[in-house]
């Protein structure tokens, strides 16, 4: 019996692709949402009884997301494979100041066991505003290797 709808090409996982997915989803310090595109790709995997891929809807309702998001990650994921499944850059002015300037910054002031120096003195020494050691401090720490999803 045809289902209505695109057709949809099976995703044909590899075994590492899967054992990796699969690895993802059990993580628990890993991004949520990275974590709901590894189940979504599981899920789009998995055949019906007749033999054919299961509907993007059936995925969708299974998962208690939109259509569009499972359509979303499904397209990503056929285009790129794993590394689909990772944030995309996002718009807007890239960072001033790269990760081992922020380090330097936060070490002047931390002060390697000496008394704590204002963020207004290090800005001045460092020729940038106070505002940006403030964030270079309240800033997430950067993790190495860029924005790879593991």
């Amino acid at each position: 019996m045809k289902r209505p709808g695109p057709k949809l090409t099976p995703l044909e996982l590899t075994d590492d692709e899967r054992a990796e997915l699969q690895r993802w989803t059990r993580q628990r310090k890993l991004s949520q949402d990275v974590v709901l595109r590894a189940r979504i790709v599981l899920a789009c995997d998995r055949v019906d009884s007749g033999g054919l891929p299961v509907s993007q809807s059936q995925v969708a309702r299974d998962l208690r997301v939109s259509v569009v998001t499972v359509r979303k990650w499904r397209r990503r994921f056929t285009e790129m494979r794993l590394a689909g499944l990772a944030d995309a850059p996002r718009p807007g002015r890239p960072r001033a100041l790269p990760d081992d300037r922020v380090a330097e910054l936060v070490a002047e002031v931390a002060g390697s066991g000496r008394e704590l120096l204002p963020t207004r003195v290090v800005a001045a020494r460092a020729g940038v505003s106070q505002s940006t050691v403030f964030r270079a401090l309240h800033a997430p720490v950067p993790r190495s290797g860029g924005t790879e999803v593991r």
